[in-house]
């Protein structure tokens, strides 16, 4: 029975040692494009970055990049405006996403060279918000709970504070705040809140999709 406990254990314990990172791993201005790839490789990463910057161009300058022919070049350079990337699967399809970040400065310079407005994002408070995610049975369970977390609008980063029962203890930011993670999503389901904190429940996978 030790045995099978351990690696849960390591799990966690890996989770409750990295929450600065954690919160600091999603940039707070937005400026981030999301395109789904067959697989991690330089090539499919490099074919996919021009996508994930014109979702940018077009949040951030408010209108269609196809109707702004003085942005095209611009893609081009979408590897040295990189910042970061990630990897993630998409909590209801399981799709791999690339999570492209790029320079809020280099994508604005691009706009007003262009003579366009800068719309960027809605400016909106952000908050950290208790919260906890129960009904896990696994490493696997604890992870999708996390991916399903950090999938939803508004998230910035979460922090993992501990684990007891089946149930994550977890800190998010959140733009917006708490209002903002009200609806829940199809992989979490909103329950009655406990000692200040939201409470969630993670629903099974056979029923996670809408």
């Amino acid at each position: 029975m030790a045995s099978c406990d351990t690696p849960m254990r390591l799990f966690l314990l890996v989770l409750m040692l990295l929450p600065t990172l954690a919160l600091a791993q999603a940039p707070a201005d937005g400026y981030l494009g999301r395109v789904a790839v067959a697989d991690q490789s330089e090539a499919t990463r490099a074919a996919a970055l021009g996508e994930a910057l014109t979702q940018v161009l077009e949040r951030a300058g408010g209108q269609p990049l196809a109707g702004q022919p003085r942005l095209q070049s611009t893609l081009a350079r979408a590897p040295r405006l990189l910042q970061r990337y990630s990897y993630a699967r998409d909590p209801a399809s399981g799709q791999l996403m690339l999570v492209a970040g790029f320079d809020a400065r280099g994508v604005d310079s691009a706009l007003h060279a262009a003579g366009l407005p800068i719309w960027g994002q809605t400016t909106v408070a952000t908050e950290e918000v208790a919260l906890s995610i129960g009904e896990l049975q696994g490493i696997g369970d604890y992870s999708r709970a996390l991916a399903a977390l950090r999938g939803l609008p508004g998230v910035r980063g979460v922090a993992v504070l501990g684990a007891d029962h089946g149930r994550l203890q977890l800190r998010a930011r959140v733009e917006g705040g708490a209002a903002a993670l009200a609806a829940g999503s199809p992989l979490l389901q909103r329950q009655a809140d406990a000692d200040g904190a939201l409470v969630y429940r993670l629903m099974p996978t056979a029923t996670a999709t809408p």
